[in-house]
């Protein structure tokens, strides 16, 4: 199969026996019918997706998997040639197997209960709305439906698999990753955005110009940010997540723990060959002076005989400049370190190897407090300005001082105790 998504056991492949049992074996194919209109029904509402979900179940189907068509797309918006050929009549077969299901579906008694599927209403629309990529599911669902032909259904899905991709980073943006497991998507990305984390302007648009760089396919360099615990090194990271631009323009992320950054290779030779532009993202970076993995980073970043994509980045977090944790011994003369010089300045090379640092000193009294009384009206919390600055200032002390972080957390603290 060019397309993928009938192993055996898959609510398609139970779909396609369904439609082509003969009349002998009309409780099979009622029960397989039932069954598949389960599963069927299961995504659209894990996903908040209605219509006709008989054309969205096969659009999203074909959305992921990870096919050479849509991979093709990736780098080609409007690829030609033998794999549009013998993609072709596959394609509309899949479209005559769900029209098929359909067609059962109107001329059977026994499943007068799944004619809904064609006008589905998902009880949680109300409460989620889908994301732009389901959106553009959705979008192909129609077109699927209104097509006439499978030229006409090749252009569609063409046209998805240009803007979107293929197979897991078509519906997702951010991923862990997992030895066992592999890319695991991020389903509910953290919705920070650069609007809303205030101060630091400097830093962020060096961060946002790297960005840019990197994802137009000039040079642009990896990046270390540093700086004091709450200052918004992360969530300046996290923030790339919800730009727009960035997205269509192909920004995947992927978080990697400082356990996992031995596989790092593994995940760059996963991702080196897609049309993405991937930013590894290492949180809250440190290593103590005998962790050795450090070493590994040093020879990713710049210095391994295996060279890091073109469309991947890295960048880190750290609390402190010289990620690996330096002691006092380490600059002795007296150290049984016989080349003693030479450990001081491999453990301090690790930061030199990011193109860029990025630094994020504490915020100051007036700082502070500007941060807190905007999380306080962002909540909508009715307090006077000057009692706020007081509970403000008394919330802060103890609380690792003045930082975004703490003026957040207090905003939230004066709104708990108002709901209750």
């Amino acid at each position: 199969m060019f397309f993928r998504n009938l192993p055996p056991g898959s609510t398609l492949a139970k779909l396609k026996r369904a439609v082509t049992l003969s009349p002998p074996a009309r409780h099979e194919m009622v029960a397989l019918m039932k069954e598949v209109a389960s599963d069927i029904v299961d995504e659209a509402e894990s996903l908040s997706l209605g219509g006709d979900l008989w054309e969205t179940f096969l659009a999203l189907r074909l959305a992921q998997d990870d096919n050479v068509l849509g991979r093709a797309a990736e780098f080609n918006s409007a690829p030609t040639g033998s794999v549009v050929t013998v993609a072709l009549p596959e394609l509309w077969s899949l479209q005559k197997i769900v029209a098929a299901a359909r067609s059962i579906v109107d001329s059977s008694a026994e499943l007068d209960g799944l004619r809904v599927l064609k006008e589905y209403e998902t009880s949680r629309r109300a409460k989620t709305q889908p994301t732009p990529a389901l959106e553009s599911v959705s979008r192909l669902a129609v077109a699927f439906r209104d097509a006439q032909s499978a030229d006409e259904m090749m252009s569609a899905l063409l046209g998805f698999y240009a803007s979107r991709g293929a197979g897991i980073f078509s519906l997702h943006r951010a991923f862990l990753w997992s030895r066992e497991s592999g890319l695991l998507p991020v389903k509910d990305p953290d919705p920070q955005t650069f609007s809303s984390l205030l101060g630091y302007r400097d830093q962020k648009e060096e961060l946002l110009a790297n960005t840019r760089l990197f994802l137009s396919g000039q040079a642009a360099n990896n990046v270390l940010l540093y700086g004091d615990s709450g200052t918004g090194k992360s969530s300046s990271v996290k923030a790339l997540l919800n730009e727009p631009d960035f997205i269509a323009a192909g920004l995947r992320m992927i978080e990697v723990n400082k356990e996992q950054i031995s596989e790092i290779p593994g995940i760059m030779r996963l991702i080196g060959s897609r049309g993405y532009r991937f930013v590894l993202f290492l949180d809250d970076l440190s290593f103590e002076d005998y962790e050795v993995e450090y070493k590994h980073l040093k020879a990713l970043i710049e210095g391994g005989i295996e060279r890091k994509p073109d469309n991947v980045v890295i960048y880190a977090t750290s609390n402190r400049r010289n990620i690996v944790r330096e002691v006092w011994k380490d600059r002795r003369i007296s150290s049984d370190d016989v080349h003693g010089w030479d450990t001081m300045q491999e453990k301090l090379s690790l930061s030199d190897r990011f193109g860029i640092t990025i630094w994020y000193s504490s915020l100051d009294k007036e700082k502070y407090l500007e941060i807190a009384s905007f999380y306080v009206e962002k909540y909508g919390i009715e307090i006077p300005q000057d009692e706020m600055e007081r509970l403000a200032m008394r919330w802060e002390i103890g609380r690792g001082g003045f930082s975004g972080r703490t003026a957040r957390q207090f905003a939230q603290h004066l709104l708990i105790g108002r709901k209750n």
